[in-house]
């Protein structure tokens, strides 16, 4: 059954009372710079594509009455979305305008040990007023996205992340192109020094008898989408017969329920890697965790203004939105959307397998993920950051790890460096297309295993990407024998790496 919205008018009226402005309004309204139409292109110097990304503080209005002070790249939320081409060589030159430390990570793609971006372990911190130059091959084609990687609970929180793109040699065709950045905001903490909103405040700040994530479902009451609230999300206007291709990425700290209204689609790529002959999708919702992205394809079939409705799956009631998805000559009808999601995507059995050649295993681990207070702190194999597990290779190595969820929280993993297969899920082999990654969320109770080639030598990451998960401690670093640190870590410098 259809469901009739006004762009999300009245869900968020609770907290804010948004004057002058229609809720069936579709209009592309000017309420700051937009990644959606806005990209950071680039010029080419010795050959080489090179980025300026400034961090700076941006007065950001999320719409006309909600607004934060944000640390942005390049004065936009999300910084400017980058396109490169396969094979380019890509040089990012960032300049440290806040008044703390940063550093830059480039989220699942497989760049060079000291280009990671990680304080104290790829590289110390950029301090205020300094600049540090990332350098690497756009070898691996996906959709990818950068932020920081210095005292992530805060600085991403505030806005530092934009989205990374590189096409393909032979790129499909595709009306319309465009990546959708989900996030959320806490209004109760405008005006307040968002660096306060750590872990441990959140866990032991106003209400010492609620948990991590009743604190979270608390604070975190808007829902951002490319850096808009409702009723400033902007519409994704298509015309009936294109073809549409939407990057979903995930920047915040719920794991998200995607539903595409009365339309068919294909799932293409999981975190920018390809899905062997993917099956077509109808009635069908998906959930995208921090950090993960998910690639579709639609074909535009079905005349009127659509709403995709996104909400937390966990904080339903305060974190929804609806994207317009909007037809030439329905600009002013209002959002449609459905009023229930009849069955939830499986990427265990999603597309056609194919044999994989990954070698024999060489190495076995374990990882158990924890919670020795129920919340509060996080562990893995009983170890938390900054005395954490740390799983030794050799280059060449092939690594199979079985993840173990015993909390009661969704963990959304993520490996540094490389990408992974996932070959089972609660012992069942993957029947479907084969499962490339670099994020997996780990649900309570579940166990996969995966496996990865050792092909990219250093020091790596692999933590849960709820940033507060891994400042509360759910933090491994896997290391490769005989590896040499690319930098002296600075005593001087506070490095912070979650």
């Amino acid at each position: 059954m259809k469901k009739s919205y006004g762009v999300m008018g009245g869900v968020l009226a609770v907290f804010f009372a948004i004057a002058g402005c229609s809720s069936d309004d579709h209009s592309e309204m000017d309420h700051g710079n937009n990644q959606q139409d806005e990209q950071n292109e680039g010029t080419f110097e010795d050959g080489k594509k090179v980025f300026n990304l400034e961090v700076t503080e941006t007065h950001w209005m999320f719409n006309d009455e909600v607004m934060m002070d944000a640390w942005t790249y390049n004065g936009t939320l999300p910084g400017q979305e980058i396109r490169v081409q396969e094979g380019d060589e890509v040089v990012i030159n960032v300049k440290n305008s806040l008044n703390v430390p940063t550093a830059l990570h480039l989220h699942g793609f497989p760049v060079p040990n000291e280009m990671d971006g990680v304080p104290g372990v790829t590289q110390n911190a950029i301090m205020p007023g300094e600049e540090f130059t990332y350098e690497y091959q756009a070898n691996v084609p996906g959709t990818y996205w950068y932020h920081s990687h210095q005292d992530g609970t805060t600085q991403v929180d505030r806005g530092l992340y934009g989205v990374f793109i590189v096409e393909p040699v032979d790129p499909e065709s595709y009306d319309t192109d465009v990546a959708i950045v989900i996030d959320e905001f806490a209004s109760m903490g405008m005006g307040m020094d968002h660096s306060t909103m750590d872990h441990g405040d959140m866990e032991h700040g106003g209400n010492d008898d609620m948990s991590h994530s009743e604190m979270m479902n608390e604070m975190y009451d808007t829902m951002v989408i490319n850096g808009k609230a409702d009723p400033q999300i902007e519409s994704i206007n298509v015309v009936e017969g294109n073809r549409v291709k939407l990057r979903f990425v995930n920047a915040g700290l719920f794991t998200q329920v995607v539903s595409i209204p009365e339309h068919s689609f294909k799932i293409t790529h999981y975190d920018g890697q390809p899905v062997n002959e993917p099956d077509v999708l109808q009635d069908t919702a998906f959930r995208i965790a921090p950090a993960e992205r998910y690639d579709l394809e639609i074909i535009m079939d079905n005349p009127g203004a659509w709403g995709i409705q996104v909400f937390a799956e966990e904080n339903q009631e305060r974190l929804q939105a609806l994207i317009p998805l909007v037809y030439e000559e329905y600009e002013d009808e209002e959002l449609q959307t459905v009023d229930s999601i009849s069955s939830f995507f499986d990427l265990t059995t999603y597309g056609i397998p194919k044999e994989l050649d990954i070698g024999d295993i060489t190495k076995e681990y374990d990882m158990l993920l924890g919670s020795d207070d129920g919340g509060d702190t996080f562990t893995i194999n009983g170890k938390k950051f900054p005395n954490l597990e740390i799983y030794d290779v050799e280059e060449g190595d092939v690594v199979k790890f079985t993840i173990i969820n015993d909390t009661d929280f969704d963990h959304p993993m993520h490996l540094h460096g490389d990408f992974f297969h996932v070959i089972s899920k609660g012992g069942k082999a993957i029947q479907g297309s084969p499962v490339l990654k670099d994020t997996l969320n780990v649900r309570p109770g579940e166990t996969y295993e995966i496996v990865f080639e050792a092909k990219n030598p250093g020091n790596w990451m692999f933590h849960c990407h709820e940033f507060h998960h891994a400042s509360g401690g759910m933090v491994a670093e896997i290391h490769y024998e005989g590896f040499e640190l690319p930098f002296t870590p600075d005593p001087n410098i506070p490095n912070m790496p979650e």
